[in-house]
């Protein structure tokens, strides 16, 4: 059987409190039944280069299981930090 996530991104994504969002991003990959999330980033006040390149490296290893990564709005803050570094693309917010 396989499901939807729907995972909602923490409010800071620096590189101060990005490790406990590393293991979830571990988990959400490693997960059997699992064949789409839908990131959740409203809530996202702060992002910096860390808290982008996780986000490049779970869409990464999602797309290479087949797992579909779509956004359910993306704050304007994540956007610009996104689109900063050139990797708005990359992650599918633009």
């Amino acid at each position: 059987m396989t499901s939807r996530i729907d995972f909602r991104l923490p409010e800071n994504m620096t590189i101060a409190t990005i490790n406990s969002l590393h293991e979830q991003f571990e988990a959400l990959v490693d997960k059997t039944d699992c064949d789409a999330v839908v990131l959740q980033g409203d809530a996202v006040a702060r992002a910096d280069t860390a808290g982008i390149q996780l986000l490049v490296a779970f869409i990464h290893a999602s797309r290479e299981r087949k797992i579909a990564i779509t956004w359910d709005h993306p704050s304007e803050k994540l956007c610009s930090a996104a689109a900063l570094l050139g990797l708005d693309k990359t992650i599918g917010i633009h």
